[in-house]
């Protein structure tokens, strides 16, 4: 029950600071410029609807992170897919973006994982590999930013960088979040220390303002029916990957089967992936 309050808490957090936030940026009037960044940053600062969706966000982290702490990443991320459900849902009702058949197809993906996942509550916790830590982030990190290169089309850049640095923020708290388990955690100058001489400490907070960042530029040019999605799927597979890749996690069938219908549902999110990838592709060939 505990993992349900802190993921749907999160989730309906989520879903409603980021149709704020969204509206915060677009109503600011400012374009993501990254020659003039100041007027950018000033100009959903003085939002009060984007403030409202950053203390939203903020609440949905403490659940998000609580649940992490608790539970192994490859329970916890399908259940938090709950977020671009409820997004599309409040995108529809306040920011008037359509929703389609392919819409509806999605949320019924993504709800019935949500119910596969629910078998797996209580499951045995993982182990972590530090060597393995290190270099699955370095990989990504390298993808992420290789992306704004390979992709023409700001709206999926934008969307990848995001994903893959909240991802990989998740991948690091988690890590941490072992280690303080383990050696327990007390109220002193020496503990504060210990933990700023952990270099996963500052690459936590790295790739999380990275992300935080790029969820900015990204909803100032892009589409929050698009963005949201797309985001939260790559931001989904990147801690789910981990589970398995460093933290040893057990995957039975019924997760498997969560986790393929989470992110099956979530890709429907996106419009024409396929055309999206293959118009990118085009113009870049094009341009030569």
């Amino acid at each position: 029950m505990l993992l349900f309050v802190l993921t749907f808490g999160a989730a309906i957090c989520f879903a409603f600071g980021n149709v704020l936030s969204k509206s915060g940026v677009a109503k600011s009037g400012k374009k993501a410029d990254f020659a003039h960044p100041i007027q950018f940053i000033l100009g959903f600062l003085t939002s009060k609807r984007w403030w409202t969706g950053f203390f939203l966000s903020a609440c949905g982290n403490a659940g998000n992170y609580s649940a992490m702490a608790l539970y192994n990443l490859s329970l916890v991320k399908p259940i938090s897919a709950l977020n671009p459900v409820l997004t599309a849902v409040f995108g529809w009702l306040f920011l008037k973006e359509p929703i389609n058949r392919r819409i509806v197809a999605a949320i019924v993906c993504v709800l019935c994982g949500l119910l596969f996942a629910s078998a797996e509550i209580g499951e045995k916790a993982g182990v972590q590999n530090i060597p393995a830590l290190w270099i699955f982030v370095a990989i990504f990190l390298a993808f992420a930013f290789s992306c704004r290169f390979i992709f023409r089309r700001s709206e999926i850049s934008d969307s990848l960088m995001m994903g893959t640095c909240y991802g990989l923020s998740d991948v690091l708290y988690k890590s941490l979040a072992i280690d303080a388990t383990a050696k327990g955690i007390e109220l002193s100058a020496g503990e504060f220390v210990y933990w700023l001489g952990d270099i996963r400490v500052w690459a936590f907070a790295a790739t999380y303002l990275t992300a935080f960042l790029f969820t900015q530029v990204a909803f100032s040019r892009g589409r929050a029916l698009f963005v949201i999605p797309f985001s939260a799927a790559i931001g989904a597979v990147v801690p789910i990957l981990a589970g398995a890749l460093i933290f040893a996690e057990p995957f039975p069938p019924m997760k498997i089967v969560s986790i393929v219908l989470v992110i099956f549902g979530s890709s429907l999110f996106i419009t024409s992936p396929r055309e999206i990838i293959k118009k990118n592709f085009s113009r870049k060939f094009y341009a030569k």
